[in-house]
């Protein structure tokens, strides 16, 4: 059906429509007429409508195909993967902003990574050349200027060491680099003695355009919430933990509710699970407070593994866990792991919100394994 030129409804009407219907759906509006689809090309309406969704996270898992489940629904939805990760056998790292994906893509028999953007909803991805080389030893984060929402940036951190690595083995100076969008490039950043290091399993959180990870200084066991400011291009130290996290115990970082941390612990021991959240991370001072504290003998073990994910999580509007997991078969002779989706209630009730089917870890042909927390928007993928 051919576009018309305006909608018979003023267009302040339909933008308080269109914020009341799901992303998924939006897309189908672009071609019923011109105004309609500049608004849904609009950088405003985009940003009020993301903030808006903010708490209707999905979990994202890439195997043979695409996966976006909505654990609250109850849905899943499945669709190709991209032909341009047709040749990644693996994407080893996944960080989230604004419905855009930082995508570490490592190739198993070459060892080489690669480092693409991917917008999932809007099917878009820009690969990002490097400054010299990437390394399965890095750390990324994603973000933005908060003077200017649309100004997003990379952050790369490189320990100076690198493994197995074929031509570029070896021990080298640590790097702070900064890829901007706009300008298309890398920089080097100044200060690059880091005294601490990233806790390996954390992938990190990006919450209001700045990042998050769990981390330990190289010197003495202390562990504490590490974060980067996009806009003034520094690191700072949140807080400590609000507990001590022994050897068998996982710890797991989100976001809560937009402009907070949550933090998940479960002990290895009794397999008990705490979560807890920070106050708005926008205060002068941030601190923990115990928001759940769940015991009950049928809670899945939310362990970290070599193979099996790092549990990824959200709190729901009903004070729910959902969470992210892979369990090992009892079958000896395979490798596969069950994949699924939980909700753990207040009280202690588990219950399978999605089976997302089984996994062979021996294959060299996927993706990977884990699932990520994921807002789909309509942020465009700068080219």
């Amino acid at each position: 059906m051919a576009s018309s030129e305006r909608s018979l409804l003023p267009i302040d009407i339909i933008e308080e429509i269109f914020c009341r219907i799901p992303v998924e759906y939006l897309t189908q509006f672009k071609l019923t007429c011109k105004q309609w689809f500049a608004l849904l090309k609009d950088k405003r309406f985009i940003y009020k409508y993301l903030d808006l969704v903010q708490d209707q996270e999905r979990f994202i898992r890439i195997d043979h195909v695409v996966q976006i489940i909505d654990p609250v629904k109850e849905a899943r939805s499945s669709s190709p993967i991209p032909h341009e990760f047709e040749n990644v056998a693996q994407i080893s790292t996944m960080v989230h902003c604004d419905g855009l994906l930082l995508c570490r893509c490592k190739n198993e028999r070459s060892r080489s990574c690669k480092l693409a953007v991917w917008n999932p909803f809007l099917n878009r991805i820009k690969w990002i050349k490097p400054m010299d080389f990437y390394s399965s030893n890095d750390y990324y984060g994603i973000g933005y200027d908060n003077v200017c929402r649309d100004k997003y940036k990379i952050l790369r951190i490189f320990d100076g060491e690198i493994e197995d690595e074929s031509e570029i083995a070896g021990s080298y100076e640590p790097k702070i680099q900064i890829y901007d969008f706009k300008s298309d490039s890398w920089r080097m950043v100044d200060d690059t003695s880091l005294d601490w290091s990233i806790d390996p399993p954390c992938k990190g959180v990006s919450v209001k355009g700045n990042m998050y990870w769990i981390a330990h200084w190289n010197n003495r066991p202390d562990i504490f919430i590490q974060s980067f400011d996009f806009s003034i291009e520094t690191f700072k130290i949140v807080c400590d933990l609000p507990f001590k996290c022994g050897v068998l115990d996982t710890a797991a970082l989100s976001s809560f509710r937009g402009d907070r941390l949550s933090l998940l612990h479960q002990s290895g021991e009794t397999m008990k699970i705490e979560v807890w959240i920070t106050n708005k991370l926008s205060d002068e001072v941030v601190s923990w407070t115990k928001y759940l504290d769940v015991t009950s003998p049928d809670l899945p073990t939310l362990h970290t593994d070599q193979d099996l994910s790092h549990p990824s999580y959200f709190i729901d509007k009903n004070d729910s866990i959902m969470v992210w997991c892979e369990k090992e078969t009892e079958d000896e002779t395979d490798d596969d792991v069950c994949v699924s989706v939980c909700k753990i209630s207040k009280d202690g009730t588990v219950k399978k919100q999605v089976d997302a089917g089984r996994c062979d870890l021996r294959s060299d042909d996927r993706p990977f394994v884990c699932g990520y927390v994921y807002v789909p928007s309509l942020i465009p993928v700068l080219e």
